[in-house]
């Protein structure tokens, strides 16, 4: 059990204790039984570093160079991975939804302007580059039970000139949403990297949303409470990139910047009830610090009478880059609310 003390959005200070659902520290200098690696570069393993003044304690690296393509998971590999911790015989064999591995993901608007495209591909360049774990099957739960994630990472910073539509954590709804074949929806949150600004994203159905930001660049963002104003639609077919109308509805902090996470180790904390009811929500704090909660309409509509789960990966899902970059890992924690 953990205790956790909470004070910035209610003005009085109270306890909370829970479960923990999954922690991993890395500390052994391995990967455990709880992470799948299908979507990991066999030529370009999760490898594990130290700090000097953290004798003893190890944290992941995850890399992408320009060799990195779009890894997918074959359907045996998913199979294996998603029985890894649990024997499970419906991972993926007798389930009745595909996964998003199926189906290309499109990465869709990036929120960060003033930056160039990175458009001198070679014969044989990846257009997308991947280099992702997520926890495994039996560690997802259902979308309408609060949960919450805290992420300790850093990650190096790139080249800020080039406009590079990059996600470091997603968070994705299974079974997928029936939105034409062919084409997996975004993660109804995602954590992005995009020219070396850390920033949030928030989906309502095909309408996203930036939630949180660091300064970027060229350009400045006014967080105001109440309704969503800087939304683009994200479905491919139909008037991608243009302005959306979203009822998600937000609440700041008092100081709701991001920091830079290529300065020092950062936490991220998220607490998550997705659903399409108004009193569903999304809480992000840094380092403690409270920065946002949006609440309202999250995620896609689900087939009637089916139960959403949601899947969680940490890693690059990036367009291609002419640059080798690490994303560490210091620690992962899922906790139900």
């Amino acid at each position: 059990m953990r205790l956790i003390v909470l004070s910035a959005l209610f003005g009085a200070t109270f306890s909370v204790s829970y479960a923990t659902d999954f922690s991993e520290d890395f500390a052994a200098g391995s990967l455990g039984k709880s992470w799948c690696g299908c979507q990991i570069d066999q030529n370009r393993p999760v490898t594990f570093g130290s700090d000097p003044q953290e004798v003893g304690d190890k944290h992941a690296q995850i890399t992408v160079d320009p060799s990195i393509a779009d890894n997918e998971c074959e359907k045996s590999e998913q199979i294996k991975c998603n029985a890894a911790t649990s024997g499970a015989k419906t991972a993926i064999s007798g389930s009745t939804f595909q996964h998003d591995e199926d189906f290309p993901d499109d990465l869709g608007p990036s929120f960060i302007q003033g930056l160039s495209d990175y458009t001198i591909l070679k014969s044989g360049t990846p257009a997308i580059q991947r280099q992702e774990l997520r926890l495994v099957k039996n560690l997802e739960h259902d979308s309408a039970d609060a949960h919450e994630y805290v992420i300790t990472f850093r990650i190096s910073k790139p080249d800020t000139t080039i406009r590079t539509r990059w996600i470091t954590a997603q968070w994705k709804q299974e079974p997928l949403p029936s939105y034409g074949v062919g084409w997996s929806p975004s993660p109804f949150l995602a954590q992005r990297y995009d020219g070396g600004v850390l920033y949030v994203t928030v989906q309502d159905e095909n309408c996203r949303c930036l939630i949180a930001s660091a300064k970027a660049p060229n350009q400045t963002f006014k967080w105001e409470k109440g309704a969503l104003s800087k939304c683009k639609v994200t479905y491919p077919k139909k008037n991608e990139g243009h302005a959306c109308t979203s009822a998600l509805v937000a609440r700041y902090g008092k100081n709701p910047w991001l920091d830079a996470p290529s300065s020092g180790w950062t936490e991220m904390r998220y607490l998550i009830k997705a659903g399409r009811e108004k009193r569903d929500f999304i809480e992000v704090y840094q380092d403690g610090r409270f920065i946002v909660r949006v609440s309202g309409k999250i995620g896609y509509v689900p087939k009637p009478g089916t139960k959403i789960k949601t899947k969680f990966k940490i890693g690059h899902y990036r367009d291609y880059m002419p640059s080798t970059d690490v994303l560490e890992v210091d620690s992962v924690r899922v906790s139900p609310r």
